[in-house]
């Protein structure tokens, strides 16, 4: 039983990724964020991400204080 168990998670769908550009293009909808918070959150991140990842990148972006 466990060898499936460790079949089927290792055959369970991933979650895609997609350019930063992509998901700057749609920002609003995803994340509820501006496209200058967007911008400022992945300011020098090149790559792909999850909608997950770059959600966990906005919110710890916008906790951070302001220099």
């Amino acid at each position: 039983m466990a060898k499936e168990k460790g079949v089927l998670e290792k055959d369970a769908p991933t979650e895609p990724k997609f350019s930063i550009a992509s998901l700057g293009a749609h920002c609003r909808e995803l994340f509820g964020c501006s496209s200058v918070a967007f911008a400022g959150a992945t300011l020098g991140m090149e790559g792909e991400y999850t909608v997950s990842e770059m959600r966990e990148r906005i919110e710890a972006w916008s906790k951070k204080e302001a220099h």
